[in-house]
């Protein structure tokens, strides 16, 4: 068998769908404009027409022209976050399968690849309001809902294996750094058999690091695993650098952090940015003088990210795009805006 470094793949260039299938609320704060909720579920508890409300966004957050707009901007692959809910929704939850069903047209007539990410799993997983109900983290507490869990993946097996699209198969995002990691490990290792056994070796199967990156070598090395991705999500704007780094600080974190984390991990498994984005604190933008300082700033960070991911076997950008208000206050977390703004490389083919 061939040395991962003499393995030639092609680089996985990627955005993220996210918001769309798994509602967050900094992505899209209109729908929660008068209601008293942080996360999905308890908005759907909340709306007096919650299947016409999620309908209107699904409908209009993510349609066959954005996979266009995706595919003429030399993005090949789309990373979409779906929840428990997909299948059979138990209220307020609201399946979601059409629109998955529709993502894979969509990628099929434009030739995108699409890794499916097990976003939001029964119980939550985190906590976080990105697992569809924030504050409640029970996913690891209950061996129902692990075992439910592994249930869906057969269930995306069934339901999309046969899809020519289909890259990859997330197993679950971002269980809580507090969980042991023998739950996490054992999960993955069960779900890992479950895509072997239903769909051979040719897609992926990607395991998130569970924020301990540090924490992966021997299961990798123990096991034999065939086609698969750590997960690691790098971001700069949740306390790895001090709120007010300048730019000189910023850089030096990149370079000098980033980049040798992922050659570590690169020597005994293939590793992928799941998220990252070019966020930044406000407080990193004080020292800026004027717009042309705070757009050269912006294309300084965006550039030296990608290229220090691109040192990994590839990377998914969170997120494709915003709502209108939401891209207001963080555009930084937009890619369609980055692009659109000359802050990442991505010009329009032929242009």
């Amino acid at each position: 068998m061939p040395l991962l470094s003499e393995v030639i793949m092609d680089k996985i260039r990627g955005v993220n769908l996210g918001g769309w299938l798994v509602l967050e609320k900094w992505m899209t704060p209109e729908l929660y404009e008068s209601y008293e909720a942080e996360d999905e579920y308890n908005l759907l508890k909340q709306l007096n027409d919650p299947l016409e409300v999620i309908k209107k966004h699904r409908d209009s957050f993510i349609t066959e022209e954005d996979f266009l707009w995706i595919k003429n901007h030399q993005i090949d692959y789309v990373r979409i976050p779906i929840g428990h809910w997909l299948f059979d929704a138990k209220a307020p939850y609201i399946s979601a399968k059409e629109y998955l069903d529709k993502a894979f047209i969509w990628a099929n007539k434009y030739g995108l690849k699409v890794m499916i990410d097990v976003h939001a799993a029964l119980g939550c997983q985190n906590g976080f309001d990105n697992g569809g109900l924030s504050g409640i983290m029970t996913w690891h507490l209950y061996q129902e809902n692990i075992d439910r869990t592994l249930e869906f993946i057969k269930d995306l097996c069934d339901n999309y294996g046969k899809e020519s699209q289909l890259f990859a198969i997330q197993l679950l995002n971002e269980p809580h750094i507090s969980i042991d990691i023998s739950i996490i490990k054992n999960f993955y290792f069960r779900g890992y058999e479950i895509v072997r056994e239903n769909l051979g070796d040719d897609i992926a199967v990607v395991f998130h690091d569970a924020f301990r990156l540090e924490q992966w070598e021997d299961f990798f090395t123990e096991h034999k695993f065939r086609n698969v991705y750590l997960d690691t999500h790098m971001y700069q704007s949740f306390g790895e650098v001090k709120r007010n780094a300048d730019i000189y600080e910023i850089v030096d974190f990149i370079v000098k952090k980033r980049v040798e984390k992922i050659k570590n991990i690169r020597d005994f498994t293939r590793i992928i940015i799941g998220e990252w984005s070019s966020g930044l604190l406000k407080e990193m933008l004080e020292t800026v003088k004027d717009e042309i300082q705070k757009k050269a700033y912006k294309q300084v960070v965006s550039g030296l990210l990608l290229l220090a991911f691109e040192e990994a076997d590839g990377w998914f950008f969170w997120n494709y795009k915003l709502s209108e208000k939401s891209t207001q206050l963080h555009s930084g977390w937009s890619f369609k805006y980055l692009v659109e703004n000359d802050l990442l490389p991505f010009a329009k083919k032929g242009v």
